[in-house]
């Protein structure tokens, strides 16, 4: 699933990209530290709630995002179940026993997985290509061509998927079908990756030149005609989560020891 950057007048569309990446940085830290399914699912709870209204991304968009992880998180979550140590047995399954430590521990590293994709979804969606590499090279001084190469990568993604439909949906006007069995799906995917990947390799051709005849890198700096967003919100903001960060963190390993 590709995620392209939605075009909008929310709240954290007009943060600064560096502060929201702050905060997501926040975020995963707190995920990654809380150990219990009950402060997974609160930290879960308030990342959808910031992306309802501070993203403005519906409870519908929500759930059809994070939908797309279950066919990896149930089985993760079956393992987990079963391997984790715990002492406090619910039911047994043969050679196998379900723990009330080893429910916690699946629930928790489910949750967590939910978490992180939906804070990087959020980032995706609120954040422009183009104010991240202002920021990148203007704030933290990273070289422009490496931005710039992380903007193609955001650009080129949704085209290429956008690409991709079109041309799936000519071979069906065309009368080609994916056929069954393996044979039949292998070659259809095999057909459609290799269009796509020609189209792909064209776009870079006429990148390049088009670069090269602008003399792209031919200068160690570069000028910018997109001013920078102003910082002095997004700033105050990631202090604050890293204040709040810092307390959570402080406050649970008091609470473990």
């Amino acid at each position: 699933m590709i995620i392209p950057y939605a075009h909008g007048q929310s709240w954290l569309q007009r943060i600064d990209p560096l502060s929201k990446l702050v905060l997501i940085l926040c975020i995963a830290i707190l995920a990654t530290r809380f150990q219990t399914s009950t402060e997974q699912a609160g930290l879960l709870l308030f990342s959808m709630v910031t992306a309802r209204f501070a993203a403005g991304i519906t409870w519908g968009g929500q759930w059809k995002a994070l939908s797309f992880l279950i066919v990896f998180v149930v089985p993760l979550f079956i393992i987990t179940v079963f391997t984790a140590p715990g002492t406090t047995q619910l039911l047994e399954i043969g050679k196998l026993s379900i723990t009330m430590e080893g429910m916690d521990m699946a629930g928790s590293v489910s949750l967590r997985m939910f978490t992180l994709f939906l804070t990087s979804y959020v980032y995706i969606k609120t954040t422009d290509p183009q104010d991240l590499v202002s920021s990148l090279t203007q704030v933290l001084r990273i070289p422009y061509r490496f931005a710039f190469g992380i903007s193609m990568a955001l650009t080129f993604l949704p085209l290429l998927q956008e690409e991709g439909r079109s041309i799936s949906a000519a071979h069906h006007i065309r009368g080609g079908r994916q056929g069954r069995g393996l044979r039949g799906r292998w070659s259809w995917w095999t057909t459609l990756t290799s269009a796509v990947l020609y189209n792909s390799i064209r776009r870079v051709q006429q990148t390049a030149a088009a670069m090269e005849s602008k003399g792209f890198g031919a200068y160690p700096d570069r000028t910018y005609l997109r001013p920078l967003m102003p910082v002095q919100k997004g700033r105050i903001l990631a202090i604050l989560g890293i204040l709040i960060t810092s307390g959570l963190l402080w406050f649970t390993y008091n609470v473990n020891l």
